[in-house]
């Protein structure tokens, strides 16, 4: 029985440790297309600006640019929602916010300012990779 007790503890440390390996990849992939896709909206203006005569095409090639940046900036919230919780600078609280609250929430950084659900207070919540 105490066999069996320690093999569940060691199952459930591996799977949280597994968890969180998890997490970290998924929150480094999110900065990895947030720098290449900044890169890549540069790179097109940049292209635009210089390559491209002036006119309709250059305006097209732009704003291209602009949607293509925007979509994968809204593809990188939606994987940072899905990753951790912020925890809460008074209560301590994690709170999981919805991708439409953390979309309209202000940020800096890895802090976003959200309504805490059990103090009630907006402050400046703190990204934490564990859950």
């Amino acid at each position: 029985m105490e066999n069996n007790n320690q093999r569940n503890e060691q199952l459930l440390l591996d799977m949280a440790e597994e968890l969180e390996k998890k997490n970290k990849t998924i929150w480094t992939s999110m900065w990895v297309i947030m720098i290449v896709s900044m890169t890549a909206l540069l790179a097109a203006i940049f292209i635009a600006r210089f390559f491209i005569p002036e006119g309709v095409w250059q305006l097209i090639a732009v704003l291209g640019a602009c949607v293509v940046f925007l979509i994968l900036c809204f593809y990188a919230l939606k994987i940072e929602v899905s990753v951790g919780a912020y925890k809460c600078q008074n209560c301590g609280c994690e709170i999981v916010p919805t991708y439409k609250e953390a979309m309209m929430a202000m940020h800096r950084g890895f802090t976003r300012h959200l309504k805490c659900p059990r103090c009630n207070k907006r402050t400046w919540c703190r990204k934490v990779l564990k859950k």
